[in-house]
């Protein structure tokens, strides 16, 4: 790992560790009244194994910024196994969505169960499905989600080589000097989650 890359670490890291004191702040901007909400769709985020929501603090905030006010925080046990959490997430989807679609963004082992979550939804809920830093498999069939790496991340090494299977991912992006918790706070990835969700939203009211 390069010396940029261990410096986003060690930032991304205490940045993780000064959000969590924050949680109560994530839950109020979870609990906005459905009736003052303008999004029609919703937005879940799924935190890393070991993280909570606070971890996604500042994603959450710039998607309020930019109009999406339906937003989920999605909290997994480590004990369950991931298809367990994969199939509470999907039912909580198919709650939150109101008729209008779901988008997934989750980071490290949330990503995964994102990515099998929208799998399990009936067809048409994902609007968008994005995965920071998630463990991946190479017979995965995953077309619409779009996957962000970091290049120096030495917990889960994106996948190498020119061509992938296809639909593998709908889009893969590989982050140089960022590691895995780097790939959090990456104004790269944020800018691609945001235009992701961006391109694949519901008019607001």
């Amino acid at each position: 790992m390069n010396p940029i890359s261990i410096g986003r670490e060690w930032a991304s890291a205490w940045a993780l560790m000064a959000s969590y004191p924050l949680d109560c702040l994530t839950i109020l901007q979870a609990r906005i009244s459905r009736r003052s909400r303008q999004a029609h769709d919703a937005v879940l985020l799924i935190h890393g194994n070991g993280g909570d929501r606070s971890n996604l603090l500042a994603m959450s905030v710039l998607l309020r910024l930019s109009g999406f006010d339906n937003i989920g925080f999605f909290a997994y046990s480590a004990r369950h196994a991931v298809e367990v959490s994969a199939a509470q997430l999907a039912e909580m989807a198919a709650q939150a969505d109101g008729g209008a679609g779901v988008h997934f963004i989750g980071h490290s082992l949330g990503g995964t169960v994102a990515r099998l979550a929208a799998a399990r939804s009936d067809k048409g809920r994902t609007r968008s499905s994005v995965t920071l830093g998630a463990p991946w498999w190479a017979s995965q069939h995953s077309p619409d989600e779009v996957a962000i790496f970091g290049r120096d991340d030495p917990i889960v090494a994106p996948p190498r080589g020119g061509t992938f299977p296809d639909g593998m991912f709908k889009r893969l992006i590989v982050l140089r000097n960022t590691g895995h918790l780097g790939v959090l706070h990456h104004d790269e990835a944020l800018r691609i989650t945001l235009s992701e969700l961006t391109a694949n939203r519901t008019a607001p009211r």
